[in-house]
This record gives C-alpha cells, structure tokens and sequence, in this order.
C-alpha cells in the first residue's frame, strides 16, 4: 500500500507561487518586544573594544530606549541590547572574531552617542553580561 500525501496542505508550494517580483517586508508592530537593531535606518554604530576588556558602541542617532544592559552571547557572536521597559534589540551585525577574546572578559560596555557621528553628546555605562553554552 503507497503512501498518499498529496492530500496534506502543502505550505512550501504556496510560498513557491509568489510572484519572483514581490518582495516581503516584515515590520515591527509598534507593542512588540522586539525593537529594530541599532544599525537599522539611517543609524550607523561601532564597537569597539581594547586588550583590557574595555569595550564601547558608537552611535550617529538616538536609541528609541534607554539600554539597562547588554548581552554578549559568545556562541552566536552577537550583542543584544534589553531597554529598561523590557524590549530587546540587537547590534545588527556580529562580534568580529579578533574582538571575541577580548569583548567575553568585559563586565560593561560604554555606549556613546556621537551627535552627527562626530561630537560625543553622551557617555552612558551598562552592565553586560555574557552568555556561553558551549555549542
């Protein structure tokens, strides 16, 4: 007896029918846990960090939140940012791997605010903490 599965809903062949042109775009409903990353928009962002473990994010444009701390999970290479209402948002790009050693002994992060990415408006430390399974 041969198994019969073309009866079941087939959800790959519907997104298959989507036109080549239409595009998809996801957007954050306003009450969402989730903010959009630091580098979205029209805001650029730098980390940088030192041999000492001293380790800042530069930015060009306000955050929608004030960051009461950061995540540094050391498996997937990202920081994420949780604001002091309880919504997270990410960097937007990955811990380059010559930062990694040294950004996983950091205990806080210095986040600066560059007014028109060149004058220094603000100078706010955040507790980090980093996250390491292992996998």
């Amino acid at each position: 007896m041969a198994l019969d599965l073309d009866d079941d809903d087939d959800i790959l062949a519907a997104k298959a029918k989507k036109s080549a042109g239409e595009e998809t775009k996801y957007i954050i409903p306003e009450n969402a846990p989730v903010l959009p990353s630091i580098i979205s928009g029209d805001r650029d962002a730098e980390l940088v960090v030192n041999v000492d473990s001293q380790a800042a994010i530069l930015y060009n444009k306000p955050l929608p939140e004030e960051i009461e701390w950061v995540e540094y999970d050391i498996d997937l290479s990202m920081l994420t940012f949780v604001t002091a209402k309880g919504k997270v948002q990410g960097l937007g790009m990955k811990v380059h791997k010559p930062f990694r050693k040294y950004l996983s002994k950091a205990d806080e992060i210095m986040l600066i605010y560059m007014q028109d990415s060149k004058i220094p408006v603000s100078f706010v430390p955040v507790k980090m903490v980093v996250r390491y399974t292992g996998l």
